[in-house]
């Protein structure tokens, strides 16, 4: 049976995965036929299916059927639609009974993949479970632990026949935070720069820091008012395609982590304890407290409900983001 759940937060390898799949069936672009399953209200189950026992006279290729970011197999979709629980009920009642039946003489001329990307599919949910009991093919790709992504990226460069010095390594490693899709647009670069041996500084010019990486040093260097520090990672993220928008709400996201854990911590709870509270690796906790260690969660408040306000009159069109942002950093980042 050629059906397959591909699924993980790993975007890189679940793309480079699922050409594998087709190209092990030979199956071309013609032949490829993707669903968007991401939201409940435009996507039709039965059409999907129906597209994978749909066969021409004419054409004895076999056939792709994508279903992807299946909003039935995604945790983080609590609600299938907005109609009444009754309706909803019905709805799932349908897709299992369709899908059930497909499962029990599938078109061997098919391939089914439910191609989940950026997250895990949930084990827990009855289409997951019936795909299971027929075997479907499970595959997760799931992001590195650190030493695994040292070792990929070591092999990857080295497959490229290019040679970096242990600074200009640890820098590469830093700016790409264990993402094998940066990992890659990294390597396409250093690649068409034409050098084999790089060094830190050409690592630093080539490559781009990865967003998560970027708004960490830059709320660091704002809570530390290092405002060359911020100054350096807006540069950074504004070179990078980010509008000021997208800084001011990862900006916000990052002192809003700040605010939760710091507040507990002077509460008293231990950052195992925080870590748990919010479902959280307590190392990451650690960090976050380490940074915000002289900061208190008042002060962090603070900051928040000013780019709260800050954000309603971007809305309101009473200010202009740039400019917004610039002085919420003139007034806070200085010493």
């Amino acid at each position: 049976m050629s059906i397959y759940i591909l699924s993980g937060k790993d975007i890189y390898r679940l793309q480079e995965n699922l050409r594998h799949i087709l190209r092990n069936h030979s199956i071309d672009k013609e032949h490829t036929f993707v669903f968007d399953a991401s939201e409940k209200k435009s996507f039709r189950f039965d059409a999907a299916i129906m597209e994978c026992d749909t066969f021409s006279l004419f054409d004895e290729d076999d056939k792709a059927v994508i279903i992807r970011d299946p909003y039935f197999l995604n945790a983080g979709k609590k609600n299938e639609g907005t109609g009444t629980k009754k309706s909803t009920d019905k709805d799932a009642e349908v897709r299992m009974s369709i899908l059930e039946q497909y499962l029990k003489k599938p078109n061997p001329h098919a391939v089914l993949i439910f191609y989940c990307r950026g997250f895990e599919a949930d084990s827990r949910k009855k289409e997951y479970k019936l795909l299971q009991k027929h075997r479907a093919e499970i595959i997760r790709l799931q992001k590195m632990k650190k030493w695994e992504f040292e070792n990929y990226t070591d092999k990857q460069l080295s497959l490229n026949h290019l040679r970096l010095n242990r600074d200009a390594r640890a820098e590469l490693l830093n700016r790409i935070d264990g993402d094998t899709l940066l990992l890659h647009n990294a390597i396409d670069k250093m690649v068409l720069y034409g050098q084999e041996n790089l060094d830190l500084n050409d690592v630093t010019h080539l490559v781009s820091l990865n967003p998560e990486v970027n708004v960490f040093q830059m709320s660091n260097a704002f809570i530390r008012h290092d405002f060359a520090g911020v100054i350096q990672a807006r540069d950074e993220m504004l070179s990078s395609n980010y509008d000021y928008l997208a800084l001011i709400m990862m900006l916000a996201g990052r002192l809003r982590t700040y605010y939760k854990y710091k507040l507990l911590y002077e509460k008293g709870y231990s950052e195992g304890e925080i870590a748990t509270r919010f479902r959280a690796n307590e190392y990451a906790v650690k960090i976050s407290l380490e940074a915000a260690s002289s900061i208190s969660s008042r002060k962090l408040l603070e900051w928040l409900c000013e780019l709260a306000e800050l954000d309603q009159n971007i809305k309101a069109g009473k200010t202009d983001p740039g400019y917004g942002f610039e002085m919420f950093i003139l007034r806070n980042a200085k010493r």
